[in-house]
């Protein structure tokens, strides 16, 4: 193995570790949005909020499907109308 190979090899992990840590604050960030949603939502609506258990379990099932969704990779057929 070459220094060069180890180089591009080290460069690749420094890559996927800033990426994973970045994909976790976005993540975080958008569970917090979408509890503020829920809340203000809710009392415009409804007039109360929410359970804290209820909300909070809410918006970790919206936030993980919206971030699963946005991963799978859509396939599309070509000729397709």
């Amino acid at each position: 193995m070459s220094w060069q190979e180890a180089r591009k090899g080290f460069g690749a992990v420094i890559v996927t570790i800033i990426t994973s840590i970045l994909l976790i604050v976005l993540g975080i960030a958008y569970f917090g949005v979408t509890l503020w949603i829920m809340k203000i939502a809710s009392e415009m609506f409804f007039g109360s909020v929410p359970a804290v258990n209820w909300a909070v379990l809410s918006a970790s099932i919206l936030a993980a499907s919206a971030i699963i969704a946005g991963a799978v990779e859509k396939k599309t057929v070509t000729g397709a109308k």
